[in-house]
């Protein structure tokens, strides 16, 4: 994602708009699940036949080598039970706008995403050794990954309990994985999904701890670096037309011109134009990103010279690519 998509340079908006403009990715999950849970309260008998290709199990996973179960089974929820969905949803909402804000949609996306298919593995991992044949279905895996990167940014932020008891999130969060930790140790039935519920925190932490944007991670640049390596691979070293009354040239060296043709007197080197860099904007991207969460966790004062230096480069950059105009 580009600096120019975030959400502090883009236009001023207002109402449904606005609401919608700054959190797409969310809003675009919560859409998609909310569109599938209505799908499948409609689709009668065909319910078994979705899940046996969509839900995640080991048979199906394992045995008939259906892997993209691993992701489509989070976008499915009991279409018998509302508050499946209900719940999962409203935490999404809750913290996953401000995590979209705070990463980009598309790494936002793509921690989601990551999320769904560590947490149903780490639930397929146990339930291949309960023989039981269950099925597993819900967000809740992905959304806790959601919840706990978002407390591991603000630990400190209220919500309130029950709707009523204000507690902060840290406490919240311990409270929850603590009863499914419990859970899993008495023996509670796999097929509640607590083991998704843990692997989807394990990878939120993962996430915050070891930095794993896909911007960060550099896949971007992937396919022009193989388009290089190919054409690297392709090229030869051909040696130029020999002209026999072209007087002999020596090499001139790097960062100097001169000439060494014969009756000619050497000139002094001349040293190549200092030219001022230029950070190209895929890193310019990267360390404004740390540079903004660093301004979240410690404030702008905390910033050195360097990076409020790169933090005007990316105003100016943006004010470039707007036009100039006032936002």
């Amino acid at each position: 994602m580009g600096i120019y998509d975030r959400d502090y340079y883009r236009g001023d908006s207002r109402g449904v708009g606005r609401l919608f403009s700054t959190s797409p990715a969310t809003t675009a999950i919560i859409g998609i699940n909310v569109a599938v849970f209505f799908l499948q309260g409609l689709g009668g008998a065909d319910v078994r036949l979705l899940h046996e290709w969509f839900a995640a199990s080991v048979d199906g996973v394992v045995n008939h080598g259906r892997v993209w179960q691993l992701l489509t089974a989070a976008f499915l929820h009991n279409p018998h039970d509302i508050f499946h969905i209900l719940w999962n949803m409203v935490f999404l909402w809750m913290v996953g706008r401000e995590m979209e804000a705070f990463h980009g949609s598309r790494d936002f996306v793509m921690m989601y995403l990551g999320a769904a298919i560590f947490s149903t593995a780490c639930w397929l991992g146990v339930d291949a050794f309960s023989a039981r044949g269950h099925q597993m279905i819900g967000a809740s895996g992905a959304v806790t990954a959601v919840v706990v990167l978002y407390t591991l940014y603000y630990p400190r932020r209220e919500i309130l309990l029950f709707f009523v008891i204000p507690v902060e999130m840290w406490i919240a969060v311990l409270l929850f994985l603590g009863l499914d930790a419990l859970r899993l140790i008495q023996g509670v039935p796999v097929q509640e999904a607590v083991v998704a519920h843990l692997g989807g925190a394990l990878f939120g932490w993962l996430f915050k701890t070891f930095d794993w944007r896909w911007s960060r991670l550099g896949v971007d640049a992937w396919p022009s670096t193989l388009r290089k390596a190919w054409s690297r691979r392709h090229l030869r070293v051909v040696s130029p037309p020999r002209d026999d009354y072209a007087p002999p040239r020596l090499r001139e060296p790097s960062g100097s011109s001169w000439t060494s043709e014969p009756g000619v007197a050497a000139a002094r080197p001349v040293a190549a134009p200092t030219v001022a860099p230029v950070i190209p904007e895929e890193q310019l991207e990267a360390r404004l990103d740390e540079i903004l969460a660093k301004i979240a966790r410690e404030g702008r004062a905390a910033l050195n010279d360097d990076e409020n230096r790169l933090l005007l480069e990316a105003s100016r950059r943006a004010r470039g690519k707007l036009g100039g105009r006032p936002r």
